[in-house]
């Protein structure tokens, strides 16, 4: 597959796709990132964006995983401060183990911790710099989909969208990916940065997968929520409430889940989809494409139980290396998440 046609597959928006095609030409080893705050513990849809890690590594990318851990706090305190560096550690981990479970080689990407960097005198003279190009109005509109402003906003939450791009000039990022959620901070930040003497970002857009019970997912969410460390009991009872009705494709959870995450997992690691069911129901049946399964789901010979169990069981087996490394990691768990509900 090409450099660019690995970059855009699966994504909702490339801002912009000749700006890409542009760079792909010019730099052999461009550079990306994506940033996250170490917040709530890392779920199922967070397996997406994990994924497009590899297509930019195997488009040849140098890639860069900002643990924002700054970023943590300001929105309004999501993460509490004395939290931060447990929770840090716990991503890192989490990530690196991951992508290595899937099949991506964890040591061709580097981990950055925003406060590495973010504190610095020239970084916080280019903050204040942009501060004065943007109103309070401007930071609420672009952030809104992200920060958890309220009715009383925090002055953090402004602080935030502009830092998120000042990261993207000082990791030396070519590209910033994140979920389509993140398009306004990104869109702000393609009008100031000139301004700035910087230039503008190219923007990788992934699109956001709902909770499995439908609806927006939420690390905050118990039940809707498939944790990367939930036992396999666990994930087949929450796949099991999944909305997934007979035949329809529209808002399916499950089969978004098998499209944008199971059959590009299983891709990297050279396997197809099997889904084992009794004689008397078909037997076992094997899929090399999402698009063979959708046929057979919307033909109605697939049973939408059929479908969850068999995507319980590779999760399931999927994320096995990665519980199994944590378990010798109850203390760090402990300390980054005292509350065990989030």
């Amino acid at each position: 597959m090409e450099r660019f046609e690995l970059i855009k597959r699966n994504t909702e928006e490339i801002v912009t796709e000749e700006e890409l095609k542009e760079l792909l030409k010019k730099k052999s080893q461009p550079v990306a990132y994506v940033g996250h705050a170490p917040t709530g513990r890392l779920h199922i849809g967070h397996l997406m964006n994990i994924l497009k890690i590899g297509d930019f590594i195997n488009a040849g990318f140098k890639f860069k995983f900002l643990i924002a851990d700054l970023h943590a706090y300001l929105d309004d305190k999501k993460s509490p401060f004395q939290l931060l560096e447990y929770r840090s550690k716990y991503m890192e981990l989490i990530v690196r183990e991951t992508l290595k479970a899937i099949g991506i080689d964890a040591k061709t990407i580097e981990f950055v911790l925003g406060s590495s960097f973010q504190l610095k005198r020239e970084y916080w003279l280019k903050g204040l710099l942009a501060s004065g190009e943007v109103t309070f109005e401007r930071c609420r509109r672009a952030a809104s989909e992200v920060v958890r402003f309220g009715a009383h906003p925090k002055l953090g939450g402004f602080i935030y969208p502009i830092m998120q791009n000042l990261d993207v000039h000082f990791l030396g990022a070519d590209v910033a990916y994140g979920g389509i959620d993140q398009r306004g901070i990104y869109m702000l930040g393609r009008e100031i940065m000139p301004i700035l003497g910087m230039k503008k970002p190219i923007c990788v857009f992934t699109p956001l997968l709902p909770s499995v019970s439908g609806g927006k997912m939420s690390a905050s969410e118990k039940h809707g929520k498939v944790d990367l460390l939930d036992e396999p009991d666990v994930i087949k009872k929450k796949i099991s409430q999944a909305y997934c009705p007979a035949g329809e494709v529209k808002d399916n959870a499950v089969l978004m889940y098998a499209r944008y995450v199971l059959f590009p997992i299983l891709e990297q690691l050279k396997r197809g989809f099997v889904i084992k069911r009794p004689e008397k129901f078909g037997g076992t049946v094997s899929y090399k494409t999402y698009e063979e399964l959708e046929r057979d789901f919307v033909a109605q010979k697939l049973h939408p139980l059929d479908l969850k169990h068999g995507l319980a069981e590779e999760l399931a087996r999927i994320l096995e290396p990665v519980r199994n490394r944590f378990k010798s990691e109850a203390g760090l768990l402990k300390k980054a998440y005292p509350n065990s509900l989030e």
